[in-house]
């Protein structure tokens, strides 16, 4: 082999040892960011190509959501028992 190949074959050894190297910071940061909420500058395009392309995929998400949200009770005017150690309490009373 001559000097060009191996310097190809060496460059190729070494991306892959940093690549393996970074990839538990490049995995924190992932998780970081979607903790944070962020979608990127593109994750709002994925929602609407499924909006377009995969409607049930959409509909199903909606009513995976309509599940797990869980609307807080309105506040009634005069009402007690919503402050408690300067906290605010909301009490959900479970649905049978």
């Amino acid at each position: 082999m001559d000097v060009f190949a191996w310097i190809v074959l060496a460059a190729a050894v070494g991306a892959g040892i940093v690549g393996i190297l970074i990839a538990p910071r490049l995995k924190r940061h992932e998780l970081r960011r979607r903790l944070e909420g962020g979608g990127g500058a593109l994750g709002g395009i994925g929602a609407g190509f499924d909006s377009v392309w995969r409607p049930s995929a959409e509909d199903a998400h909606a009513h995976w959501e309509a599940q797990v949200e869980l609307p807080a009770p309105a506040p009634v005017a005069g009402g007690v028992g919503r402050l408690e150690d300067c906290r605010i309490v909301i009490r959900v009373d479970p649905q049978d």
